[in-house]
């Protein structure tokens, strides 16, 4: 845009000009820099003015819409069928069955326990003999005399009476002497059973059949010192 007046000196028109070329510079930077010319221009102090602002930023763009979930499918709960109901005491009809006999029922007789008799008894018989212990026969009062005391006996002056158990065999001699009751004194009773296992004779026992038989004979010593 240019005036014109012929009464303008060259000097005013100069400044017109530089005022133009300015107006159409600023224009040209206010489109680079994406500015809008919204003011008026007008001149200020003999001066050109123009006034730009800044093109607003354009608006974001409106939110997406958040889709839905899609429906799950859900199979439809159906309540339990209640069981059959069954009338137990309703009787079911059976057919009676007759019997096929064929052949005629016997009964027989009961059978009359029969005794069995024990076993035979074995009559009692008596002995024929009757049975005899074995008896001395030298007698016991020679089997031992104070003659036989032992010289340390004597001095200790021991004294006492020794009991024995003789065992006779079937030949009358005896096999065994035990001493049932000790006299106090060792040597006495040793000595009592080796004088008699050495002395004593003896018919031997007899059984019930009269046989010669092992036997068994008891008795007694008593040592006492002579005065």
């Amino acid at each position: 845009m240019s005036y014109t007046d012929a009464t303008v000196s060259p000097a005013a028109r100069l400044k017109a000009a530089t005022g133009v070329i300015a107006i159409h510079a600023l224009v040209g930077i206010g489109v680079i820099a994406g500015l809008t010319i919204t003011g008026v221009i007008a001149e200020e102090d003999g001066g050109l003015v123009a006034y730009f602002e800044k093109e607003p930023p354009a608006p974001p763009p409106p939110p997406q819409p958040i889709p839905e979930p899609a429906d799950q499918a859900i199979a439809p709960v159906t309540a339990p069928q209640p069981p059959i109901p069954i009338d137990r005491n309703v009787p079911i009809p059976v057919e009676p069955v007759t019997p096929n006999i064929s052949r005629e029922l016997v009964l027989t007789p009961p059978v009359a326990p029969v005794e069995i008799p024990g076993p035979a008894t074995t009559p009692s018989v008596s002995p024929a003999f009757d049975t005899v212990g074995p008896m001395p026969r030298n007698g016991p009062a020679g089997w031992i005399s104070t003659d036989d005391y032992a010289r340390s006996d004597l001095v200790r002056e021991r004294e006492g009476t020794a009991g024995y158990r003789l065992v006779i065999g079937s030949d009358g001699k005896v096999d065994a002497c035990e001493i049932t009751r000790s006299s106090g004194h060792a040597t006495l009773d040793r000595n009592t059973c080796r004088l008699i296992e050495s002395r004593a004779r003896f018919d031997p026992a007899k059984n019930d059949r009269g046989e010669t038989t092992v036997g068994t004979y008891t008795g007694s010593v008593t040592w006492r010192i002579p005065e």
